[in-house]
């Protein structure tokens, strides 16, 4: 008897580019717990400068510019010293304010999700004009 023949797969296309809406909102969650936790803004964590002047919340325990990635793994000029002081406090931190890091998270999420069914309309007419411009690979919202 012979063989049967297999059904060919059908091929789905997979969007490659950049959600402009998953962009903003993972800025925004990481600005809550780099602000909340570190004392600074997300680009300041990263590179170790901050672009805010710091931050002045209440009880939030960090140095004058806020704590930086390099300082918690004790890149460059950081001493190991200044490496574990820099853990500890920002430890101190994020046992302080786990619950409004928490609570702003869910909240953040909570909004893009309604944010995302009200602007349905809006989003639709930007892809389609990112469409018209041939941009319909690299960028929707």
């Amino acid at each position: 008897m012979a063989r049967r023949r297999a059904k060919s797969k059908t091929r789905r296309r997979r969007f490659k580019g950049v959600n402009l809406w998953n962009v903003a909102e993972s800025l925004v969650q990481a600005n809550i717990i780099t602000s909340n936790w570190f004392g600074t803004d997300p680009l300041g964590f990263l590179v170790g400068t901050n672009s805010q002047g710091g931050y002045g919340n209440s009880g939030l325990n960090v140095s004058g510019s806020g704590i930086g990635l390099g300082e918690l793994i004790g890149l460059g000029s950081t001493s190991m010293g200044a490496a574990t002081v820099a853990r500890s406090m920002a430890l101190d931190n994020i046992k302080t304010s786990w619950f409004p890091v928490l609570s702003q998270t869910v909240g953040t999420r909570v909004g893009f999700a309604l944010g995302k069914r009200l602007t349905r309309g809006i989003r639709a007419d930007f892809n389609k004009g990112m469409r018209m411009v041939g941009l319909q690979n690299e960028v929707k919202m």
